[in-house]
């Protein structure tokens, strides 16, 4: 593989939580670069094993890439779960894109 094709790991630099209406939260995470639409579009369709949890958060929708940060409205008590699931699934994308390589 040739080193000047290598692209950086986009990494997550800072979390915000913010409390919506009844229990649910928006849930932002600050990407250190703005991704192309590849992996933008492989961060989206990754998704790990079931969840597990509250049925809103089972059934619930998938986080979103706007710009240099994701977004996502889950419920309170699956903040955590949430965090993993993002975290998995930006690996996922930085390994299928190359992202990362040397």
């Amino acid at each position: 593989m040739m080193t000047d094709a290598k692209k950086d790991a986009i990494r997550i630099v800072n979390r915000t939580t913010v409390k919506e209406v009844g229990d649910r939260m928006e849930v932002e995470w600050q990407l250190s670069a703005t991704p192309d639409l590849e992996w933008a579009e492989v961060f989206q369709l990754a998704v790990p094993s079931d969840r597990q949890g509250s049925s809103e958060w089972v059934r619930g929708g998938s986080p979103d890439v706007i710009g240099a940060a994701i977004r996502w409205f889950v419920p309170s008590e699956e903040v955590e779960d949430a965090e993993a699931e993002v975290q998995h699934r930006l690996n996922v994308a930085n390994e299928r894109t190359g992202s990362g390589r040397r």
